[in-house]
């Protein structure tokens, strides 16, 4: 039996799976093993096996800092992810930023099912719980071409809890303005299935200003209007029998919150989300055709996504001017044939699928449904060749989308585009590797920016096209026992990029700029010295212009130009510990409604703490309790203009391991 042969018949637990669980049962997101041996996860069922050597460019988060973290949202989770942003906007949305790009130029998954909604390729992560999750994985630039379309940017993929054996863990989590945190997740290992269970409630009054804040429209402490309250149930089952192994999971999500108003506009938002619910299921899983050479991944999944916004004409929020609701319906699917060639090369053939209906009334015209609907397909096939100090990639795929349904406006021709990647890396030696990657693909405009007037904030375009964009990266990648790094040298070119402009009337418009160019170098790694220490940091460097009338001199919004984070974990003893989280970014510019020059954002440098103990008894259960500290400083800061963000906070919690 030849090496490729012999290691997919492997069985490892699952852990790192994005690709797999999404369609890559092939892209090099796994765990390293002193071996040439290479393996691809998927709910504890191993798709395929390769070698060390990993194609694509991707970071995984450790998982000590998604743990310590003590976050109540995915939101607040992103924060510890190297490159990445998390921003605020003025619909009260908690977003991703990586590398400058915004969240529709990301593709956002969890556990291997996309999170965002296609209408406007958005989703509010403030929202989604965290407290089932076990792995966050980067793969950075443009991924490959069976993945679809509108990925140009990176890809996030969140795995839910690895399932080991029967056991459980309670959190509480307790701070000022009644916030509370109740949380609770149950799992059990049977002979071919596994199970885990998982519910959470977060509520809070809202958060503190900075003591330094001073405006006439918040003259108060908490910041206006800041309230949530989200509560969410989390299910998965696990199969693995002779044929075929994969999973099952059931998501819900029920919240509701306020908007906090944008200081310093002439007007702002006055917005409340009474309705923000969000129902997901999905199966996925790998068939397998023969022993020995080939399998198909499968995945399918239906979200049900309602929203509500009621839109206040005063700041006391008594006077209802509009109400907007929002129905979203999606279906997505997607299959891949991997067949293994010979013992050094592979290919994979994937086809995807995503189908949505999105679904609009208003208060303002007597709640008079409106439809719009989305078909995005994809083919796409990529090859790999593998050798003991190489490994080529090379894909290509063709995608195609139609919007059959505009609502009250004009209809728009359907659109396509092809797409291409390549990858190389090398091996230097044992603990060094250098990797090439380069690639093509499009983001097809969302059905928002086309036709949405967004409550009379902004004009809708339905000239708007497609942006396409060519990327390219070189890193190299050390890994020993005590230290990793991992350096990239980067560049996103953008033609027809889709940025946003202020109009005379105190409204914006999203345009297409001829062109949009980014480049960059980032550092990221981690160092431990000993079981008492452990230091992750990153760095990154960014530059980012649109063209203009003399090169490209045009500035272009929320593109950081330096951002670095420093998180260093230390054991006094056994059971006490100590946790320093420092993060770093200037160089940022905005937006101001009704102006047409941008404004510089204040850099901005914030310290965070957190100490811990821990208690074990005799049957095995561990009990932490902690004391969180974030902005210690108490500095003020601003992720977007006109939104400032929370002071000096503090949390007090409890973990107990069952």
């Amino acid at each position: 039996m030849n090496h490729l042969q012999s290691v997919i018949k492997l069985k490892l637990p699952f852990n790192k799976v994005f690709l797999i669980a999404l369609l890559v049962i092939t892209n090099n997101l796994s765990a390293q093993n002193q071996d040439s041996i290479k393996t691809y996860r998927l709910d504890e069922v191993t798709i395929k096996g390769m070698l060390e050597l990993e194609p694509e460019s991707f970071l995984l988060l450790d998982k000590s800092l998604i743990i310590k973290s003590d976050a109540a949202s995915i939101a607040e989770i992103g924060r510890k992810i190297p490159s990445l942003k998390v921003q605020t906007n003025s619909r009260g949305e908690s977003l991703f930023y990586f590398r400058g790009n915004g969240e529709r130029q990301l593709a956002l998954f969890f556990d291997g099912v996309p999170m965002n909604i296609p209408w406007d390729n958005r989703v509010d992560l403030s929202l989604v719980s965290s407290f089932a999750i076990g792995d966050v994985t980067i793969l950075k630039g443009i991924p490959p071409s069976i993945f679809g379309p509108n990925a140009i940017a990176g890809v996030i993929n969140i795995s839910s809890k690895r399932i080991e054996s029967e056991g459980g863990r309670l959190a509480i989590q307790l701070g000022e303005n009644n916030k509370k945190s109740l949380s609770g997740l149950w799992q059990n290992k049977f002979d071919n299935i596994s199970v885990l269970l998982s519910a959470s409630y977060n509520d809070a009054d809202g958060f503190n200003l900075p003591g330094n804040f001073e405006d006439s429209s918040n003259p108060g402490k908490i910041r206006f209007n800041s309230y949530l309250e989200s509560k969410s149930m989390f299910g998965k089952l696990n199969y693995n029998f002779d044929a075929i192994e994969g999973s099952v999971f059931i998501s819900f999500i029920d919240s509701k919150k306020g908007v906090p108003p944008e200081i310093g506009i002439a007007n702002p938002r006055y917005w409340q989300y009474p309705l923000w619910q969000n129902i997901t299921a999905a199966a996925s899983g790998n068939l397998k055709l023969d022993s020995a050479h080939s399998n198909i991944f499968y995945s399918i999944a239906l979200t049900k996504f309602r929203m509500q916004i009621n839109q206040f004409s005063d700041p006391g929020y008594l006077y209802i001017d509009d109400t907007e609701k929002n129905f979203d319906d999606t279906y997505r699917g997607r299959l891949i044939y991997t067949n293994i060639l010979s013992s050094n090369s592979l290919i994979k053939i994937a086809l995807n699928n995503q189908s949505s209906i999105h679904k609009e009334e208003f208060l303002s015209r007597g709640f008079v449904s409106q439809t719009y609907s989305e078909n995005i397909i994809s083919l796409g096939t990529e090859y790999e060749y593998i050798q003991d100090k190489y490994v080529l990639s090379l894909g290509g795929g063709y995608d195609w989308i139609t919007t059959p349904k505009t609502g009250d406006k004009e209809r728009k021709d359907g659109n396509s585009d092809y797409s291409l990647n390549a990858a190389f890396v090398y091996k230097l030696q044992n603990d060094l590797s250098i990797r090439f990657n380069l690639g093509r693909k499009t983001r097809f405009p969302t059905l928002r920016e086309t036709f949405s007037g967004a409550l009379g904030r902004f004009v809708p375009n339905p000239n708007l096209k497609a942006e396409s964009a060519v990327s390219g990266e070189v890193s190299f990648n050390y890994k020993n026992y005590f230290f990793t790094c991992d350096a990239s040298f980067f560049f996103l070119y953008l033609s027809d990029g889709i940025v946003r402009v202020t109009l005379p009337e105190r409204k914006f418009q999203r345009i297409n700029k001829d062109r949009v160019r980014t480049y960059g170098v980032e550092l990221a790694g981690s160092y431990k010295p000993g079981n008492s220490c452990s230091i992750n940091f990153d760095f990154t460097y960014l530059n980012s212009f649109a063209k203009g009338n003399n090169g490209y001199t045009d500035t272009l919004e929320y593109k950081p130009k330096y951002s670095s984070s420093l998180f260093i974990d230390y054991s006094f003893t056994d059971d006490l510990s100590m946790l320093t989280e420092l993060e770093y970014l200037g160089g940022e510019f905005g937006l101001r409604e009704g102006s047409t020059g941008f404004q510089k954002l204040p850099d901005y440098f914030l310290i965070n703490l957190r100490a811990s103990y821990r208690f074990i008894f005799g049957n095995g259960y561990e009990l932490e309790f902690y004391i969180r500290a974030n902005n210690i400083l108490d500095r003020l800061y601003y992720t977007q203009i006109g939104l400032p963000e929370a002071g000096r906070q503090y949390f007090f919690g409890m973990n107990l391991l069952l």
